[in-house]
């Protein structure tokens, strides 16, 4: 094996083992290291098949490499690669690339190759898993197989049960001995109970109809007493005239106010038309013609300002364009001045004009906006005053109703109490109501029939015998399990370990999970360390018995142990032993790699 970057394996370090292989040193030295390379080149995982798998990088160099070089069951060489570098993985099977699950099928699952090659694996790190993996393996052992082998009134009991599972079935059969049990419970107690209730019923049927006789004369009092001196007719009659009238009310008191309704949507609504008018100015049109004819005006007086001021000799002549001589400066400029002046006047004159109308404009608008008012308040009064008179009416209709219905309530009362006081009229009440549930419970007590004790006798001596059958099946298959779990587990007979998978409960019978190792009768717990590797190691060589598979075995701190004569495994050993600061060797007592070597 060629290992690099591999825990303490910085720099690659080729491995040649032999069988037995010895490996020493001292700690820290890469002993373990082996078989953890060993176990992830095979599995992917360290040698007790721990996750974090960081942990297994050389601190300097981070390149996982482990390359085996091995021989098959036939003798045929091959050669095994798996490479780590950050988190990929690779592996390589005499030159082709594989997967994990390729490999699996090459050597099975991890668990069944990390038991064989590490003794402590399997006890210690499958736990139930453990106990799956052996049932996986187990030899199936038929029914019929069974029943051949037990008491001839055993085998014709059970030979048409269907017994798959031994634990199911005496479940199943344990529910329903419970089922049962729960079905006489109930059935003695619908005995009993109908037998307390036909003692009842008689001992009711002597003391109900003289109940019932005292509640009929306590009713006739006082239903005599509640209409004494009551005109009931004329009662009736004066509730069916105040009911028409009440209906009459409420229906006239909808439709009274229609017509002020009315009158009042079309006050809102000319108010609303009043609100919405708004002021038309007749002076707009002369305004807005004034106005123009000051913005002509100013144009023209600035046009001749600017004339004024650009009239100098030589220049053109605003009127004919020709030049200006000095002799005719003064009089144009006058005729400018002039001009001028006309046009300023005219300006102001039609500036009056424009203050005038607008101050009559202001006065139309006042007037305009105070007639609105006075208008909107007069009608707003007037749509006050209405609705006044549509409240008032339906005051007054709510009045009437209310009254009539008073006096209805009132007729009504009397008609349901008469004479009678609250607590006389619940008493009433409650004397017509017993005496309904006299006259019910006399009834069914005169239909009720006499009790069928015996046909409940029988339903429950039906159901007992059908219990005993249950127990009788529960025995048998009791024997039943107990002989096939000594032939299912004959195949895990080793020489010092005895391995337990279930327990049975002497006083039920039934089957409990029990994962159990014990070696020479001693508790696995209990064990020293020597001792928990030979146990590992017949472990170890049953399930190479049980899969069909061998591969070596790697034992790890031999110095504690002196002697595995007793446990020698049948395939290839290797024994790891500390010796105190000594530099790791890796010495094959018989060797065989040379042979893998010379045929890779």
């Amino acid at each position: 094996m060629t290992i690099s970057g591999f825990k303490s394996y910085e720099k690659a370090a080729e491995l040649v083992f032999g069988n037995p292989t010895t490996i020493t040193g001292g700690n820290g030295r890469g002993k373990t290291s082996i078989a953890d390379a060993i176990a992830f080149a095979v599995t992917g995982l360290p040698f007790f098949g721990e996750r974090g798998l960081d942990r297994l990088h050389n601190e300097v160099n981070p390149n996982v490499y482990v390359q085996m070089r091995f021989l098959d069951e036939n003798g045929a060489p091959h050669e095994l690669t798996r490479t780590r570098q950050k988190d990929r993985m690779s592996i390589h099977y005499d030159g082709y690339e594989i997967r994990q699950m390729d490999l699996s099928d090459l050597f099975g699952d991890k668990d069944v190759f990390l038991s064989i090659f590490n003794p402590l694996y399997f006890i210690e790190e499958l736990g139930d898993d453990g106990k799956n993996l052996l049932e996986m393996y187990l030899p199936r052992v038929s029914q019929e197989e069974v029943l051949a082998q037990l008491s001839e009134p055993v085998r014709l009991h059970l030979e048409k049960e269907d017994i798959l599972s031994p634990e199911a079935y005496l479940r199943a059969r344990r529910e329903k001995i419970r089922s049962l049990e729960e079905r006489i419970t109930y059935i003695t107690g619908q005995r009993d109970q109908a037998a307390a209730q036909k003692q009842r019923n008689a001992e009711r049927s002597q003391s109900l109809p003289q109940r019932y006789e005292a509640l009929q004369k306590e009713l006739a009092s006082l239903q005599e007493k509640r209409f004494s001196g009551i005109d009931v007719d004329a009662l009736n009659e004066r509730q069916m005239e105040c009911s028409a009238r009440y209906s009459e009310a409420r229906r006239d008191g909808q439709t009274d106010d229609t017509e002020l309704r009315e009158q009042l949507t079309a006050l809102r609504e000319k108010i609303a038309a009043r609100k919405a008018e708004q002021y038309q100015s007749k002076y707009a049109q002369p305004l807005a013609e004034t106005q123009a004819r000051v913005q002509a005006l100013s144009v023209q007086y600035n046009r001749d300002a600017a004339s004024y001021k650009a009239l100098v000799p030589g220049a053109p002549c605003p009127v004919c364009r020709r030049p200006v001589t000095e002799d005719e400066l003064p009089r144009l400029q006058e005729d400018l001045r002039n001009s001028a002046a006309a046009v300023l006047a005219q300006g102001k004159e039609q500036q009056a004009q424009i203050s005038e109308l607008q101050e009559l404009d202001r006065k139309a608008r006042e007037t305009f906006e105070q007639f609105q008012a006075d208008d909107l308040k007069k009608w707003e009064a007037e749509a006050q005053q209405l609705e006044g008179k549509i409240r008032q009416l339906a005051d007054d209709a709510a009045a009437q109703v209310e009254s009539l219905r008073t006096e209805i309530q009132q007729i009504t009362a009397d008609l349901e109490y008469g004479n009678l006081t609250q607590e006389e009229y619940d008493r009433l009440q409650a004397c017509q109501e017993e005496c309904r549930q006299c006259e019910a419970e006399m009834t069914a007590l005169q239909s009720a029939g006499d009790v069928d004790a015996a046909g409940f006798d029988q339903q429950i001596s039906d159901l007992k015998a059908e219990i005993t059958e249950q127990k009788k099946l529960i025995a048998d298959v009791t024997v039943y399990a107990s002989k096939r779990a000594e032939m299912t587990f004959s195949a895990l007979r080793m020489n010092r370990v005895e391995i337990s998978l279930f327990d049975v409960v002497k006083s039920t019978g039934e089957w409990k999970d029990a994962f159990k190792f014990t070696y020479n009768g001693r508790r696995y717990d209990r064990l020293s360390l020597s001792e928990k590797v030979r146990a590992g190691m017949e472990v170890s060589e049953l399930v190479k018995r049980l899969t069909g598979r061998n591969y070596p075995v790697f034992v790890d701190n031999m110095e504690s142990i002196d002697d595995l004569e007793n446990a020698r495994p049948t395939g290839q050993l290797l024994l790891a032993k500390c010796v105190s600061r000594a530099e790791l060797s890796v010495r094959p007592v018989r060797p065989i790699a040379a042979a893998v070597s010379k045929a890779a």
